[in-house]
Order: structure tokens, then sequence, then C-alpha cells
């Protein structure tokens, strides 16, 4: 059965920007704060207020910066194991000794060995921490939004006086 579900993000107000590291970009962006009200749905029926959440978005690709969109090390060691474990299931004897049981003695073998050819040689990327280390923070005085002046509020919080965004 095919159930239908998900999220309706209703209105939708950009209130914050900062300078972030967008791992779908894979380079350093400007990330924009996304205000909706949030309603679950089912089966495209709106039923159940969230209430208002914030989104960060990337400025050029207009997805969650801190989402990793590459499959990481650890599941790429798992996916190795997982390789030459089914391989090693059909090395056990077997009645039929056709040019099946072959390619599924072989197949994951050489798989398994590509994955880690491929594991070996590349370098372990650094951290999202680390790389956001590396990126100062916004210092603009202008809002990207609107081209108003930025406003000086409490502490080092930067806000505009027309739509209200934050330097984050």
């Amino acid at each position: 059965m095919l159930i239908i579900y998900g999220v309706y993000h209703f209105w939708p107000k950009r209130v914050g920007f900062r300078d972030d590291y967008c791992l779908g970009c894979d380079k350093p962006r400007r990330s924009f704060a996304v205000r909706t009200f949030d309603v679950g749905h089912f089966f495209w029926i709106p039923f159940l207020p969230f209430g208002f959440w914030k989104h960060w978005k990337c400025s050029e690709c207009a997805r969650d910066p801190h989402v990793h969109v590459k499959t990481r090390r650890p599941f790429k060691w798992l996916g190795f194991a997982c390789l030459i474990f089914f391989s090693s299931i059909f090395w056990f004897p077997l009645e039929s000794n056709n040019g099946a049981v072959w390619i599924l003695r072989m197949a994951p073998l050489a798989g398994a060995a590509a994955l880690l050819i491929h594991l070996l040689k590349t370098p372990k990327d650094p951290s999202l921490m680390e790389r956001l280390a590396a990126i100062p923070p916004a210092a603009d005085s202008i809002c990207p939004f609107c081209s108003t002046p930025l406003i000086a509020g409490d502490g080092s919080r930067w806000s505009c006086p027309a739509c209200g965004a934050v330097r984050c």
C-alpha cells in the first residue's frame, strides 16, 4: 500500500543570513534562514500543525547546507564488509558448480577489491567543523535582501530595520 505523507512549509520569510560551508556545493557559500509555518500532511491533506520553524538554505543550490550529499566513509567500509560476507556465502560447497555460482562468487569480490582501492586511495575529508572554522563570520553592513544598512543591536547582533533580517 502506498502512503503519501510529508510537510508543507507555509508563509516563508527570510529572517537571517550567514557565511557558511555548503556540503552540497562543497564550497563556502552564503546561507539564508527561512522561517516557515510547517504543517504535516497525509495524502496531500494538511492535518497536523507543527508551528514556526527556521530552515537554513544555501544561496546557490537552495538545499540545507549541512546535509551530507555524498556517501560517508563509514558506510563505504560497511559496504565493503557486506560484499566480503556475500562473496563468502557462495564459497561454501554447493551441489551445482555452474557459471552462475562462479559469477556470484567473483562479482562481490571484484566489487570489494574496487571499493578497497577507492577507500585506500582517497584521503579522508575534513569534518564540517574544520571547514566552518576556516570561514570568517559575515561582516556585511548592508542587508542582502532589501539593501538597507544594518543597525547594531545588543552585543554583536546586527539586524535590518526594514525587513528584520539578522546577520548571524
